[in-house]
């Protein structure tokens, strides 16, 4: 999956604090994880049955489901729905799936308005249907526009419908999308013309992933198709670092099986399809590497990235929904109603609901009497793990447990409800005018004064403090789009101000409702490392290898402040990581947490690990009740552990907390 994850010119400001470690926390119940790396789903998949390990990376095959339903004492399987998509990636930038006389759309231009056409007959060849129905065997959604079942609220299905926007498979539409275009057979060669050339077309670039047998599926479903009405195709089925190459960094293709692993922030118009994230073509890689540029659409992306409420954002989303689909800027396939497996006999695993098994939480919390290592196994290798640059689903992965942002989500719900560096946070205005708004947001952000950087030798190690977080900020902006990952997060910052030593305002030039996500899930990285790094060399630094600060020690095993240290990698086999004994939560403090957060986003009135029927009754009690009427349990009163809102009534809101999740687990 071109599986992303939703991120220096100012010195540290003062001296930093330093301090030595006092208390031992051993937070992470399993001292280890050793992450085995496979090229393709189905060795991993196999290595788990046999016992080698002991949880999964990648949604399983239906077959595997099958197989392992009858295996209860060996597997243990959960369901989630992916917060991500599959699609067909198309190139607005190259011609004839795209202008390369126009980078905006014009009506003027000639490519411009055909290559829509030629756009709307590739989305008419593509059988999403069947796709969902033959090659994943019911294991996923449809999708027509990039927007996964979670953020539904985020999509106008009936008016898209009614409009004519819907491109079901249908071959004819497709051909008269072709003719419309101008894209006939002049020549009577069985292959079409180009309209501008009179030249028979040349065959359309279309990288296919190897690595995952679905996309390789319906990529090569797609080729035949494209074949059978005179469109030449050259199918380059490949692995994941050749696409990458041609595809994000030198834009040489056509069409991609691409994919995305989406955040719980929904502003993926804008980061993925606003012009303002295409950098092409002379900044190789872009998050826009389909190069849609279109002003309206740009305008109501903006709406979308920067909403004064969530309902202004919903309704910002519906017209991108629209004009990305009257533009057919790339083709949504589907998104995973996944299944991940584990192996039986381990306790304390967390689902988290749109993302599976293997999480923070998971790694936290699970454990085995007598196992002191996790098994985990990856699909594919990982690329870079450079936390400023990385920008694939494994490198993530392996970061994500490493380094740590300022706050973090219910793993049931998605809400950002966590604190981790920050231990608080309040949020208010300022004038940013003129560059920006006179109410923009500002993050007032309280940091935690236990926390300190790794040292896996078992030496000093620093105290973590405000001026750490400045940095981080600061040093992810001055890097900026093409070298931060997460520069989305801060495109608009205006400036950081350190308050004291664990205290720091953010200032954005904007007002938005999603302000708070953003700051809070900027990853901290550590000022000693990375200001001895050229912002604009920081792409192709290796922490891995490399001691810029001279101390004998490999700089990533000295970067992070997250539950987990690293020790070593092996290209192509594996990933060892240690527990951090010295990390600032204990073992009770996430147990207890996870407990409350399955309560609050999962509707677990009774708090017993499971929503169930015993839920059902607590609800249907409670049901109508507010904070006025009698407190207990029996009919008619006022129960707090049914209002989950906190909203001072026990109302369908809260009935429907429980009815979406009955059934599920905490693990």
């Amino acid at each position: 999956m071109r599986e992303k994850t939703f991120i220096v010119s100012v010195l540290l400001v003062g001296l930093m604090a330093l301090g030595m470690v006092s208390a031992v926390y051993a937070a992470a119940r399993t001292p280890n994880i050793t992450i085995h790396i496979f090229l393709h789903p189905d060795p991993e998949n196999a290595a788990l049955e046999a016992g080698t390990l002991d949880i999964n990376d990648w949604p399983l095959a239906k077959e595997w489901v099958d197989r392992w339903a009858l295996m209860p004492e060996t597997i243990t399987m959960r369901d989630y729905v992916e917060l991500g998509m599959m699609e067909i990636d198309i190139n607005n930038q190259k011609w004839p799936t795209g202008s390369e006389t126009s980078k905006f759309y014009d009506d003027a231009d000639e490519q411009s308005w055909r290559s829509v056409y030629f756009r709307k007959a590739v989305a008419c060849l593509l059988d999403r249907d069947k796709i969902v129905r033959e090659v994943l065997k019911g294991y996923g959604y449809r999708l027509d526009v990039p927007v996964p079942p979670a953020q539904s609220a985020f999509i106008d299905m009936a008016n898209y419908t009614a409009s004519g926007l819907i491109y079901d498979y249908d071959v004819a539409r497709a051909i008269s999308f072709l003719e419309a275009g101008g894209f006939v057979d002049t020549d009577g060669d069985d292959i079409r013309n180009d309209p501008i050339s009179g030249e028979n077309l040349k065959e359309l670039i279309f990288y296919i992933r190897m690595d995952d047998p679905n996309r390789r599926r319906a990529g090569e479903m797609l080729a035949a198709e494209l074949e059978a009405v005179g469109i030449p195709v050259k199918a380059i089925v490949t692995e994941r670092t050749v696409c990458y190459k041609n595809v994000m960094v030198l834009y040489n293709y056509h069409l991609y099986t691409g994919g995305w692993s989406l955040g719980t922030i929904p502003d993926q118009y804008h980061d993925l399809y606003a012009s303002f994230t295409y950098y092409g073509p002379d900044v190789g890689w872009s998050l826009n590497y389909p190069g849609f540029c279109n002003h309206e659409f740009d305008t109501w992306a903006k709406k979308v990235k920067y909403p004064a409420t969530i309902e202004e954002a919903h309704e910002a989303a519906k017209v991108c929904g629209y004009l990305f689909l009257k533009s057919c800027a790339v083709v949504p396939m589907w998104s995973s109603k996944a299944v991940k497996a584990y192996k039986t006999g381990w306790t304390g695993v967390v689902n988290n609901g749109a993302y599976g098994i293997d999480n923070y939480w998971t790694f936290l919390n699970m454990y085995k009497a007598g196992d002191d290592t996790i098994d985990w196994g990856f699909k594919s290798d990982i690329e870079q793990l450079n936390m400023i640059s990385s920008e694939w689903l494994w490198d993530h992965n392996v970061l994500g447990l490493i380094y740590e942002s300022m706050l973090g989500t219910n793993p049931f719900n998605q809400a950002p409800t966590e604190f981790f560096i920050a231990e608080d946070y309040s949020v208010s205005s300022w004038d940013a005018s003129p560059q920006g708004d006179p109410d923009a947001t500002v993050i007032r952000f309280f940091v935690r004064d236990n926390i300190y950087r790794h040292n896996v030798s078992g030496g000093y190690r620093r105290r973590l403090n405000a001026s750490d977080v400045k940095f981080s900020f600061d040093y992810n902006y001055e890097c900026g789009p093409g070298i931060s990952w997460n520069f989305p997060l801060i495109e608009e910052l205006n400036k950081t101000v350190v308050i004291d030593e664990f205290t720091i305002d953010v200032y954005y030039n904007k007002k938005s409702a999603w302000a708070l996500q953003w700051a809070g899930g900027m990853p901290i990285v550590n000022p000693d490392i990375w200001s001895l790094v050229d912002p604009a060399d920081a792409r192709f630094y290796d922490p891995v290898s490399e001691d810029r600060n001279n101390n004998l020690i490999m700089d990533i095993k000295e970067d992070g402040c997250g539950a987990w240290m690293f020790v070593d990698y092996e290209l192509g086999s594996y990933v060892q990581l240690v527990r951090d004994d010295q990390y600032y939560l204990t073992d009770t403090f996430i147990s207890d947490r996870l407990a409350e957060m399955f309560h609050d986003g999962a509707g677990d009135v009774d708090r017993n690990g499971v929503v169930n029927i015993r839920d059902l009754g607590f609800m249907a009690r409670s049901l109508g009740t507010t904070t006025s009427d009698p407190h207990g349990t029996d009919w008619g009163q006022y129960n707090v552990e049914c209002d989950f809102d906190l909203d001072g009534d026990v109302d369908v809101d809260d009935l429907a907390v429980v009815a979406v999740n009955y059934g599920k687990t905490m693990g």
